[in-house]
Formats: C-alpha cells, structure tokens, sequence
C-alpha cells in the first residue's frame, strides 16, 4: 500500500470525515523518504510541521548535558507526530528526530494546515483531538518506565511492543529505559 493509501485509511477511523474530505487532506500532504539513521530535524530548528509515519520507525530524542542521547520515544507506522511548541508558537524545537529504519512519511507544512482548516474546518479541531490522543498515549506507554526494575521494564517493552523490540537496535532500547546497552544486554542474556 503506498503511502497516501495508508494515510487515508488511518483517516477513514474517523467518523466524521466524509471520503471527499478524507481525499482533500491527504491530497495537502507531501511525501519524505528517510534512510535508516537519517535526521528528519535536529534541535534548536524550527519543524512547523505535521509528520505522519507511513512506513517505518523514528526516534525522538534529546541530547543530555553530557552529550548523550536520550531516546524519549518511538514512533511506529500510522502515527502522527508534531511538534506543539513549534507549530503553535514557532520556536525552534528541543527535540531531534531520526529513521531508526527506513521510513515513508507524509508531511503537512503549517501553512498546508492553516490552508486545509479554512476550507476545512474540522481539521483544526481534529487536529487537537490527535494532539490529545497522541500525548495520553505517549504517556501511557512509558509509565511502565517509572515501575520495577530494568528486568521487568525490559520484558514490557517486548510484550507490549514487539515490533519496536524486533527492529530497533539495543542501543537505543537501552537508552529509551535508561539503562546502559551492556546492562540490557545482560538480561536479554537471563532470559534465553
């Protein structure tokens, strides 16, 4: 399925969208293409954008005052993605962003969205609505973070998320449960 097929399909969840609105986002939309281990924006740079994950994984991750990175999380295919502080109020991002495979995106500029809203009016408020969603999600799927051990936390991580524990690579699974890579390869050896 190509790319704006996977992007429609995910609207048509939505109840409210009519195939003929359906067809009008997505038509607002822009194809990217990532290589594994590709930037999609670094820090301090401003992403108006609205960033929706046809195929493939990304990190989003900071960089520590030791020069670290800290993977705050994933995304994985049919997930939005925007940065709020950027798109609403224009400031430069804190956060870095990169294919941890590789990835189809679409991407809605926010002149795009400011478009689709004026002929759409829906689209701001649906808009917010994924905004919501996707920051509840985010922080249901890292309370498990702040609970157990490294052991436990890891053996989450693989039930819950199979495919993110099958295509990403340790190092930053390890940095995403704030452990050191020969910490989790230690108990990946305790479980076999």
């Amino acid at each position: 399925m190509d790319s704006l097929s996977v992007l429609a399909s995910c609207l048509r969840k939505e109840p409210s969208l009519t195939e003929d609105e359906v067809a009008l986002i997505c038509s607002y939309f822009e194809t990217v293409v990532l290589e594994k281990e590709e930037p999609l924006f670094v820090a301090g740079q401003k992403f108006n954008k609205l960033v929706f994950v046809a195929e493939g994984i990304l990190r989003i991750f900071i960089i520590d005052v030791a020069g670290n990175e800290v993977v705050k999380s994933f995304l994985e295919a049919q997930s939005f993605f925007e940065d709020l502080e950027c798109m609403d109020h224009n400031k430069p991002s804190v956060l870095n962003i990169s294919a941890v495979t590789d990835c189809d995106l679409l991407i809605l500029s926010r002149a795009s969205s400011d478009d689709l809203r004026s002929k759409l009016p829906k689209w701001g408020y649906l808009m917010k609505m994924g905004a919501l969603d996707a920051m509840h999600t985010a922080l249901r799927q890292q309370e498990f973070l702040r609970l157990g051990d490294s052991t436990s936390q890891y053996q989450h991580f693989v039930q819950n998320f199979p495919n993110l524990a099958k295509h990403v690579p340790l190092k930053y699974i390890a940095s995403y449960l704030h452990i050191t890579q020969s910490s989790l390869s230690r108990i990946r050896g305790q479980r076999k």
